[in-house]
């Protein structure tokens, strides 16, 4: 018997969990999996079941319907996607009682709140329990460090699935084979992405460059930070488009010669396997995700920008803008390291805006394939919506805290 499958999220707007979620609708679908997908909020194209109680709430909200309902979903496995990531503390604390009551759930973490993002596990903090498993509850991870984190804490390797992410490479027309480059940064202006890198490299590059950066932040909070460092690029007159997706996704990743991440921390790094074929991937290299992109391109990756000592993002704003107007203004204040070698940073830039052709990623793309994904999942469905009921038990969520601190 096929098992059907429910996805579960907070919303469906863009990003990386919607295309994730796409992507499995896709695959099931035309393997006759039954499938279905459920959000609190859906501005996409895709058939999903609306249930605002689902979408992003606050601690003292009531609790979401599904945890209401005798029988939430018709699906023999519950698919959350980032559960716990405190963005609707109600749902988390009703997976418990979801999984007592016989459901099989997959808890998929794309994030986590103990990762650098204290105002969210502040809201977790009250929850009495938090990361079940049991015999038919599982956690699937996009990552192998998180993976580890996870069986540290006590959660046994039969219930910790590694799950990529699936293969998002874009179809885009040939990059412009000469003249100047166009950069893109495919990525929110949230502080994590390190805007002030960004800027530092459109003041480094050759003249003519230009440097397009994809949207602003969803929250509040992070607004005045991304302002900030756009009202600093105008007065500097660099050659920087901010929210440059307005104009379009597609046609701003086409007009592009090359793809950037400046970002200090990912889950995984979704714009390798959107590059793959298509464009070269410059930019910060994330030592803990290294295993997870082996065979990706990586001559385009760099593992510090040293200024006076010190690696870029570890500067104070005032610090950081005092090297870009330097660079700017032609002194080589910025050394790049890059596989055991260092040299200037304007040197390192130029010779990588030169290299046009996108590098093969063919060995590191069969993981990442709809058969491996399909396997995966069907896999994970089979395995605990046949397990037998069997006490619920939590992961140490202090281990888990311990290990991001």
């Amino acid at each position: 018997m096929i098992p059907a499958i429910a996805s579960i999220h907070y919303h469906l707007r863009p990003g990386g969990v919607t295309e994730v979620i796409r992507h499995h609708h896709r695959i099931l679908r035309a393997a006759g999996v039954p499938h279905s997908i459920h959000c609190g909020e859906n501005p996409s194209d895709l058939d999903a079941i609306v249930d605002p109680s689902l979408n992003y709430q606050l601690l003292d909200s009531p609790s979401p319907t599904v945890a209401l309902q005798p029988s939430p979903f018709p699906a023999a496995l519950l698919h959350f996607h980032n559960p716990c990531l405190g963005k609707n503390p109600a749902l988390s604390a009703a997976l418990p009682d979801l999984a007592r009551r016989g459901h099989a759930l997959l808890l998929h973490h794309h994030d986590l709140a103990e990762d650098g993002r204290p105002d969210l596990l502040a809201r977790l903090a009250k929850l009495p329990e938090l990361y079940p498993w049991s015999s038919r509850v599982g956690h699937a991870f996009i990552n192998s460090r998180d993976r580890e984190i996870f069986l540290r804490a006590g959660l046994p390797e039969h219930r910790a699935f590694l799950m990529p992410n699936p293969c998002t490479s874009l179809e885009l027309p040939p990059p412009a084979s000469c003249g100047p480059a166009t950069v893109v940064l495919p990525m929110r202006g949230i502080p994590r992405k390190n805007l002030g890198e960004f800027l530092l490299l459109a003041a480094a590059a050759p003249p003519g460059t230009r440097f397009l950066q994809a949207s602003a932040p969803e929250n509040p909070a992070w607004l005045g930070n991304y302002e900030e460092w756009r009202t600093f690029a105008a007065a500097l007159s660099l050659p920087v488009t901010f929210d440059a997706f307005a104009a379009g996704r597609i046609a701003t990743l086409a007009s592009s010669t090359h793809l950037l991440t400046t970002s200090t921390q990912e889950g995984f790094g979704m714009i390798h396997l959107e590059a793959a074929g298509n464009r070269r991937v410059l930019g910060r290299e994330i030592p803990y995700l290294a295993a997870d992109l082996a065979g990706f391109p990586d001559s385009g990756l760099y593992q510090a920008i040293l200024v006076d000592g010190c690696d870029f993002p570890t500067l104070d704003p005032a610090s950081q803008r005092q090297a870009i107007a330097a660079t700017l203004a032609g002194n080589d204040v910025a050394t790049v390291i890059y596989h055991g070698n260092r040299t200037s940073l304007r040197h390192w830039l130029a010779n990588q805006l030169a290299l046009r052709s996108p590098e093969d990623a063919t060995p590191a793309l069969a993981r990442h394939a709809d058969a491996a994904q399909l396997d995966r999942l069907m896999h994970i469905a089979l395995t605990l919506g046949n397990a037998p009921q069997e006490p619920l038990r939590f992961v140490d969520p202090q281990t888990i805290l311990l290990a991001f601190s």
